[in-house]
């Protein structure tokens, strides 16, 4: 699986801000946003170990998102619609929110990871601070490619990436789209994803998941 983001990921990204005393603008991501996290604990689906070869590709239903049905985070902070019958997995901790929905086969994934950046970072330095964490996250994954960051109209920074998933025992092309969006002092990253042959037709039921999610963040992170 993933890696949570790893200790320092915002020192290179952020090397040149002015945010700090004494000249030295270099930060690191607080304890609680970079712990390693356990082996089966993150969100797009496992690239590591051996295939399972119980999945049978050519046996699974069509993927599709159907149905969606509320879900409200325990902490309050935020909630969204989501697919009905995807597998949920809370890896939320002190200080940060990480809750993923896979869907059976591990076709497909959804994952908010929700957290207060260590210092406060200036708009000039976002894109590269969000193309660092992305890296952090998902950059051991076979084959990561990543796109450049693109600023969307509502002010969100967008990463489109690919890797390369096992199911099974097959290799497949996976495509992702990772979006931050800060919403006073947090940082909300939705980050979206499926086998690339099913990911252009899924774009409009994860655009219509992503318009879903409301993000509370007067609240504080338990």
């Amino acid at each position: 699986m993933l890696s949570a983001i790893a200790t320092g990921l915002f020192t290179t990204a952020c090397g040149n801000s002015n945010t700090s005393n004494n000249g030295n603008n270099n930060v690191s991501i607080p304890t609680n946003t970079t712990k390693s996290a356990p082996a089966k604990t993150t969100s797009i689906p496992s690239t590591t170990g051996a295939p399972s070869p119980a999945i049978d590709l050519s046996k699974l239903p069509e993927l599709e998102i159907g149905e969606l049905e509320a879900y409200k985070h325990r902490s309050g902070i935020f909630e969204m619609n989501v697919p009905k019958g995807w597998k949920i997995v809370d890896n939320s901790q002190v200080g940060e929110i990480l809750v993923t929905w896979n869907e059976k086969a591990g076709r497909a994934s959804i994952a908010v990871n929700i957290f207060v950046p260590p210092s406060e970072i200036p708009e000039s330095r976002l894109t590269d601070v969000f193309e660092a964490i992305i890296k952090g996250m998902y950059g051991n994954q076979p084959d990561f490619s990543m796109q450049p960051p693109v600023l969307e109209a509502t002010g969100n920074i967008a990463i489109e990436w690919t890797s390369t998933v096992t199911i099974g025992n097959k290799k497949l092309k996976f495509q992702a789209n990772s979006k931050l969006q800060r919403i006073n002092n947090k940082f909300s990253i939705l980050t979206f994803g499926a086998i690339e042959s099913k990911f252009a037709e899924m774009k409009d039921s994860f655009a219509k998941i992503s318009n879903s999610q409301i993000v509370n963040a007067s609240l504080t992170i338990p």
